[in-house]
């Protein structure tokens, strides 16, 4: 039996200071990685390093971004493929600090020479900073990814607010304190490391911070094949990250009240979902149900089944209902994206809610399938 421990972590004294170690792995290309370099150095936050960790070869375009800055950061390179995760863990083993900055080299930072110490503020309160992040629109494709992540921002900001917890984050941007890290032993040699990693966090009772004033942007696929790739690879954290930690998560969820429903229906998926399906329709709500669906699918496959039934019922009762549901679900989410400061623009978000949202759903449950028959397909992804 694996024990639980309760992990804490008094606040940091303010007078003496912290350090924040803000590790940017690279591979095969640099990106963005001059440009958070910059930005990085240029932080009024006094007591920082930034560390390029090469995961694989040093290309000649690698070797080029980083070579401006010289002795002003510090180079990782252990001269092999090791893996987001192991790179990772392999580059924290040199550094003392107080706490981890992980950023994605896709990742734009904001023109803010403030934005590390507001990180240190909230990482000084809270044990895990997730980073909000909103997709940079460079095509249609990326749009309506773009809305994914603000429904990823909704559950994050209201996870924060109401519990000051959450069971999964997006690796990309966050930011840890060290002690936690080691606590955790690490990023797990997973596919799903950053979810595997909040998971475990959550377990120990870490607590969360997601704010909006810290919010970055980051690049997407852009075309067809890229977002398949990426799908594959989503769908199967997905899938991974249930099998992995449903029932770890569910024995301290427990202790938030604000989490229970969401692992009630958790539970008993197909039951709990088919009662709110009666529910609502006995108090002429049937509208709002593709929403509620909509949301709820990003944290469970079986959602995606009565987010096709509801859009199939909405059809039924004719077009004010369809529409009813259409400005309930994009109030909702242009009142979010108000508050997160996230672009929307209905017109897409019209494709987004009916078309693009089931395919999501369609792409995860054939990864389901596949698991189940023990034919996961190849990722190009080492772990």
């Amino acid at each position: 039996m694996k024990t639980c421990f309760f992990y804490r972590v008094d606040r940091v004294d303010k007078e003496g200071g912290m350090k924040i170690s803000v590790l940017v792995p690279v591979y095969k290309k640099p990106k963005f990685f001059a440009d958070i370099a910059r930005k990085v150095l240029s932080s009024s936050f006094e007591d920082k390093e930034i560390i390029a960790v090469i995961d694989g070869e040093m290309t000649p375009e690698i070797k080029e971004a980083i070579e401006p800055f010289g002795n002003k950061i510090r180079v990782i390179y252990p001269n092999e493929h090791l893996g987001k995760a192991g790179a990772l863990n392999k580059a924290v083993e040199f550094l003392s600090t107080d706490a981890l900055l992980f950023l994605d080299n896709d990742v734009l930072l904001p023109d803010d020479p403030l934005f590390l110490t507001n990180v240190a503020n909230e990482v000084q309160t809270y044990d895990i900073v997730e980073i909000p992040k909103e997709v940079i629109v460079e095509s249609f494709i990326s749009a309506m990814i773009s809305y994914e992540y603000l429904v990823f921002a909704m559950a994050g900001f209201s996870l924060a607010k109401i519990s000051k917890r959450s069971p999964a984050l997006i690796g990309s941007a966050f930011a840890v304190k060290k002690e936690l890290f080691d606590k955790l032993s690490g990023f797990r040699r997973v596919v799903h490391e950053d979810g595997d990693f909040g998971a475990r966090a959550f377990r120990l009772h870490a607590r969360y911070s997601y704010n909006p004033k810290l919010k970055v942007k980051t690049t997407m696929p852009n075309t067809l094949s890229d977002w398949c790739k990426q799908r594959k690879r989503w769908a199967l954290i997905n899938v991974l990250w249930l099998r992995d930690h449903f029932l770890n998560v569910l024995s301290g969820v427990f202790k938030y009240p604000s989490l229970i429903l969401s692992f009630t229906i958790l539970i008993f998926p197909f039951v709990s979902f088919f009662l709110f399906y009666i529910i609502m329709q006995r108090l002429h709500l049937t509208p709002i149900l593709p929403f509620v669906f909509m949301v709820s699918q990003i944290f469970h496959l079986p959602t995606g089944v009565f987010l096709l039934l509801s859009h199939f019922h909405l059809i039924l009762q004719g077009v004010g209902s369809i529409l009813q549901g259409l400005l309930f679900s994009s109030a909702i989410c242009f009142g979010f994206s108000r508050v997160l400061k996230f672009r929307f623009n209905f017109f897409e978000y019209i494709f987004f809610y009916f078309i693009y949202s089931p395919i999501w759903f369609i792409a995860t449950l054939v990864m389901w399938i596949l698991l189940l028959l023990k034919k996961v397909p190849n990722l190009d992804w080492k772990v």
